[in-house]
């Protein structure tokens, strides 16, 4: 059984994934760097607005947060030596 904040968070992350991919698609910007960004910072957001700071929830992954900055790292990296070495990354 899903408590209604867990609920409310996966509503939120469902929508802000959603808006983030009709936002660049809509725009013509769409690239799988700029979706990978725009969702670690919506992840980021979310989880610093709605969970309480007295305690941590059982219900959210520990992991979730590393692994988003990891993938926006990545991201950055390979956006950097396309700048600035142009043919190194296909």
């Amino acid at each position: 059984m899903t408590s209604p904040r867990r609920r409310r968070y996966l509503r939120l992350q469902v929508a802000w994934l959603l808006g983030a991919l009709l936002a660049l698609l809509l725009s013509g910007a769409f690239s799988l760097g700029a979706y990978v960004l725009l969702a670690v910072l919506g992840s980021v957001v979310l989880d610093e607005l709605l969970t309480p700071h007295e305690v941590e929830p059982r219900w959210r992954p520990r992991w979730l947060v590393p692994v988003g900055l990891l993938a926006a790292a990545v991201v950055v990296a390979v956006r950097t030596l396309e700048l600035l070495a142009p043919g190194v990354v296909p």
